[in-house]
Order: C-alpha cells, then sequence, then structure tokens
C-alpha cells in the first residue's frame, strides 16, 4: 500500500471515529460504547509502541478526544517519515513476527472500521437508530463535496 493510500486511510479512521466518538453517550449501553471505542484506541497505542519503541509512545490518560488526536498525530508522523515498505518486527507467544509498517497501518485502520461495525451492531440489535453512518463510500464523498 502507498504512503499516500494509508494517509487517505487514516483520514478515513479519523473521520469515522470522530463520528463515533459523538455519538456514544446516545448509545443504549453507553459504558459498553465506551469501551469499545476505547479498544480501538489502545489498538492503534499499542501498534504505535510496537512501531516506534514503547518508550516513545506516551501513555493513554487524557480524554478520547485529545488520546484520538494525538494518537492521529503520531500515526501520521509515522507514515509521513517512515519507509511503508520497512520492515517492523514484534513479539507474541515466544514468536517473533515481521510486517512491513504498511501492513501493521492497514491492519490499524481496518481494525477501528471492524469495532467501529460492533458498535453498529450493538445499536441495530438494541433497536437504535441514531448513529453515525461510517462507510468509507461515505467518507469518499464528503470529500469529494465542496
Amino acid at each position: 500500500m502507498t504512503r499516500d493510500a494509508l494517509l487517505e486511510l487514516q483520514e478515513y479512521d479519523l473521520w469515522a471515529n470522530k463520528r463515533w466518538l459523538a455519538a456514544l453517550a446516545n448509545m443504549p449501553d453507553p459504558a459498553v460504547a465506551e469501551q469499545i471505542f476505547a479498544h480501538i484506541l489502545v489498538a492503534q497505542q499499542k501498534w504505535l509502541g510496537v512501531v516506534l519503541s514503547e518508550e516513545e509512545v506516551e501513555p493513554l490518560t487524557e480524554n478520547y478526544e485529545a488520546q484520538m488526536m494525538r494518537l492521529f498525530e503520531a500515526w501520521r508522523d509515522v507514515l509521513q517519515h517512515g519507509d511503508p515498505n520497512a520492515f517492523v518486527s514484534r513479539e507474541r507467544d515466544g514468536e517473533v513476527h515481521f510486517h512491513m509498517l504498511s501492513e501493521v497501518a492497514h491492519h490499524v485502520f481496518n481494525h477501528g472500521t471492524y469495532h467501529r461495525g460492533h458498535l453498529r451492531g450493538l445499536a441495530d440489535a438494541a433497536g437504535f437508530e441514531d448513529f453515525p453512518e461510517t462507510d468509507l463510500i461515505r467518507f469518499y464523498r464528503e470529500k469529494a463535496s465542496p
């Protein structure tokens, strides 16, 4: 995936996260919705720690909006200055895995999409219809509108 494609995917992720953040308090079970949203941010944080190093990544302590924006800026810096084809290593369960930066970033943003779908499913199951539509095609339409 090219740097420009990753940067655009990151913009989409932020666009969608902002919409869901605004809707969390109105969800049928706001506490569960906030846990899922927090999980999106924690995953971004953890993978940022893999890409950089744990010592370089600030802990998540701010409110959701501040965390979201700080993580956006940190990932933006990595994507603008890092080599998308550079390999990143991660140890898990005693095994070392290698992935290109582009794969890690793509995973992080896809992970957010997955869990926003999770939020949508919870809303649907509760009969709650006042949730944001955050399909990628809507992002493209809004981006193209003057």
